[in-house]
């Protein structure tokens, strides 16, 4: 069995962490989903980790950011890649003006996620993201129409989400602010009647122990099979 010589690319860098973590998924995934064993049964994947100006809480950044993602977006389409996705929910506040750029076909990670969500008939289901993917209604607008209703949490369980995604993203996340964050996840659940909850960070599936709450939606997990999909049609 060989891969049909697809090349993926991945945006990456925002943060570097989470780009690293889904190209091993993809690469575990590729073994255990579609029998790779050999080296050419596996994808082809470009990994270009951007050294992206923080707009998680900034979005002051977004322009320099627009500029430096339209320029990765151009060299990954040089380099001949198939289908692009960028790790990154936040990063999809962009993801209109990159898509046009773009001369093959740029996968969404946040549709990816609803299309999951809508899979299970999920119609309740939590929002765990950044403040600026909240702000922006990314999800929201994603399920607007679907009969499943996104629900944010408090600001301080934002706020609490907001700091293991910068623990993960310096690569020193606290077992304290993983702890406060699962037991105010739970209780949202409870409170809210949800369904799930999606992981709407690339940071947050590399801290959030997948076994504390029901129904969760993985992002990396998501985009991975959307995309390994592709290859091995």
């Amino acid at each position: 069995m060989k891969n049909t010589q697809k090349i993926i690319g991945l945006v990456g860098g925002m943060g570097p962490f989470a780009g690293v973590e889904f190209c091993r998924r993809l690469l575990e995934k590729s073994c255990r989903d579609f029998g790779a064993r050999n080296g050419d049964e596996f994808p082809e994947i470009v990994l270009d980790s951007v050294p992206v100006a923080d707009f998680i809480s900034d979005t002051r950044n977004l322009p320099r950011a627009g500029r430096l993602l339209t320029s990765r977006i151009k060299k990954l389409n040089r380099f001949g890649c198939t289908s692009i996705a960028m790790v990154c929910n936040t990063g999809h506040v962009l993801f209109p003006k990159l898509s046009k750029v773009s001369t093959v076909k740029m996968v969404s990670l946040i549709n990816s996620v609803r299309d999951k969500a809508l899979s299970q008939n999920l119609k309740r289901v939590g929002l765990l993201a950044t403040k600026t993917s909240i702000r922006a209604n990314l999800f929201g607008k994603a399920f607007s129409g679907t009969g499943t209703e996104v629900i944010i949490p408090d600001e301080k369980t934002l706020d609490v989400c907001e700091e293991v995604i910068r623990g993960v993203i310096a690569n020193n996340v606290s077992n304290r602010s993983v702890n406060q964050l699962v037991k105010r996840t739970q209780l949202f659940i409870k409170q809210q009647k949800l369904d799930g909850i999606i992981l709407g960070c690339t940071e947050l599936p590399l801290a959030f122990p997948n076994n504390k709450v029901p129904n969760i939606i993985d992002c990396l997990d998501v985009l991975s099979d959307k995309l390994l999909e592709d290859v091995y049609d």
